[in-house]
């Protein structure tokens, strides 16, 4: 007789069938052991929204279900939080849908926005028709007790490409900043993080004008103060050449801390 043989084969195939069992139950025994991950996000965002949008239209903010504008509803040149002074609302840190409704529609602002922890964010609704939104991240590190940080938008919708000079009143010299060369932002390419970044400047009262390529003077602000240690946004509304005063080129400002 011929004696047995081992056979590998056979023999490798049940051990492993044998050790997979024995991994997947020793798995299973620690996956049911651990707490289940959650998701939930503590702490406050904080979102500002702007009504640019030169129309009668008036609307509610919504972040979820939630009515997140102070007044109840956003009118042409207002913003979220308080009248003339903090624009932003809080809201759980997380993913939200930020939207607009009005006259029974509703307008996404964003979807599915992510808001972390600390951060603001500001949103401008502009245009007619179909409205637009732009989103900003907005860095509200102080200035020094005698600077304030001023950045610029262009949101009028048939302007020239802008020139925004600020005329320092208070100055024996008239020193000036300038933002220059502003295209609507509905039809320019510029990034998002360049239109959030700010330009610090002395603080004091300027007088602010807005001219063109072909236009001396498109609109003048004889006064206007930029106190120390804070930031503002200035946007450009209405439209250029409007023969009606209420949606006519003028400028929007935001006390953003």
């Amino acid at each position: 007789m011929k004696p047995e043989t081992f056979n590998s084969r056979k023999a490798i195939f049940p051990l492993i069938f044998i050790f997979s069992a024995i991994f997947f139950i020793v798995a299973c025994s620690k996956s049911n052991n651990n707490p289940p991950v959650t998701t939930t996000t503590t702490g406050t965002a904080f979102v500002s929204v702007v009504d640019a949008s030169p129309t009668t239209a008036t609307y509610s903010v919504y972040s979820d279900t939630t009515n997140i504008s102070t007044a109840g509803t956003l009118s042409y040149g207002s913003a979220t939080g308080v009248a003339g002074g903090n624009p932003y609302a809080s809201i759980v840190p997380g993913t939200h849908s930020i939207k607009l409704l009005t006259g029974g529609n509703t307008i996404f602002i964003d979807s599915n926005a992510s808001f972390a922890n600390g951060d603001y964010y500001s949103f401008f609704v502009y245009d007619t028709g179909q409205v637009k939104t732009l989103a900003l991240t907005d860095n509200l590190t102080a200035p020094a007790s005698n600077s304030a940080e001023v950045r610029f938008l262009n949101l009028s919708p048939n302007s020239q490409m802008l020139n925004v000079w600020l005329i320092n009143k208070d100055s024996t010299t008239n020193d000036s900043t300038s933002f220059l060369s502003n295209a609507y932002i509905g039809s320019a390419t510029v990034s998002s993080d360049s239109l959030s970044s700010f330009k610090t400047i002395p603080a004091g009262t300027y007088k602010v004008l807005f001219n063109s390529s072909t236009e001396l003077s498109l609109f003048e602000n004889d006064s206007l103060t930029f106190a120390g240690g804070k930031i503002y946004t200035l946007y450009a509304k209405g439209y250029q050449s409007s023969v009606n005063p209420t949606d006519s080129l003028g400028l929007g400002v935001i006390q953003n801390n």
